[in-house]
């Protein structure tokens, strides 16, 4: 780099380089067409279908030691981020979605757009976790443990790290980490579902408890897995955002 440079040339570079890179990584609000924009939406509805019927399968279910649930669901998130973050940014989780709309990483228009992608998505593997296993008809439902008012806060909390992990990642000053993203987000969602899996079922996701509830009709303290998820991904945006300055 050329040594007359003046004090602060060399961020206002790495800046425009990251401000690149970013559009190499995601195609999330570096085009507003058509194509583009189903292209997105059909890469939230895959992956939140895989995310949900995976999470769905005995490994993942109440039956199995939190262990394994804990590290089944970190590698299912590794995995389906290594697949469809490029495309779509790999949400697979409305919470996420509004957090990425709050700090202004995609449209509002957009966002609807992708949440009901995932909604539809997180239905049809639901459906298809349901039917392949034949199980009863609350399988796959989550519910809290104990008190309610707990599990809500511990979901809140939870849902608040990992959406605080989500924005540092998509910080362009965490651009030269990118490559393990996948990595880092799967050891995070197994981190929190060993520490929350006991309370509340570690959801993190209003559509991975709504999509079963739905199924089953079991709607028994649903409200925790959307004022919780919701609540704790809009706090996380609001302290990034004014505290550490998304860039």
């Amino acid at each position: 780099m050329s040594s007359h440079l003046q004090p602060g040339d060399e961020v206002q570079d790495l800046k425009s380089c990251s401000l690149d890179l970013s559009g190499e990584y995601t195609t999330i609000g570096t085009k507003d067409d058509g194509v583009e924009t189903w292209r997105i939406l059909t890469s939230e509805l895959v992956a939140t279908a895989m995310l949900v019927f995976l999470s769905c399968l005995p490994a993942c279910g109440e039956s199995s030691p939190l262990l394994t649930r804990a590290v089944a669901a970190g590698l299912t998130v590794a995995l389906l981020v290594q697949c469809f973050d490029h495309v779509s940014g790999a949400h697979m989780n409305p919470a996420i979605t509004l957090a990425a709309v709050f700090s202004g990483r995609v449209s509002m228009a957009r966002g609807v757009g992708m949440m009901v992608a995932q909604a539809i998505g997180a239905i049809s593997g639901a459906l298809a976790a349901v039917m392949l296993n034949n199980r009863k008809s609350s399988y796959c439902v989550t519910m809290p443990n104990g008190v309610v008012w707990r599990a809500a806060a511990v979901e809140a909390v939870c849902t608040c790290c990992l959406t605080l992990a989500n924005l540092s990642a998509w910080d362009i000053r965490n651009r030269r980490w990118h490559d393990s993203w996948p990595l880092r987000v799967g050891l995070a969602v197994s981190a929190l579902t060993l520490a929350a899996g006991e309370i509340s079922g570690a959801s993190f996701n209003p559509l991975r408890s709504f999509a079963p509830a739905l199924l089953s009709a079991h709607w028994d303290h649903h409200w925790v897995y959307w004022v919780g998820p919701l609540g704790g991904a809009s706090g996380a945006t609001a302290l990034y955002v004014a505290l550490w300055r998304l860039h």
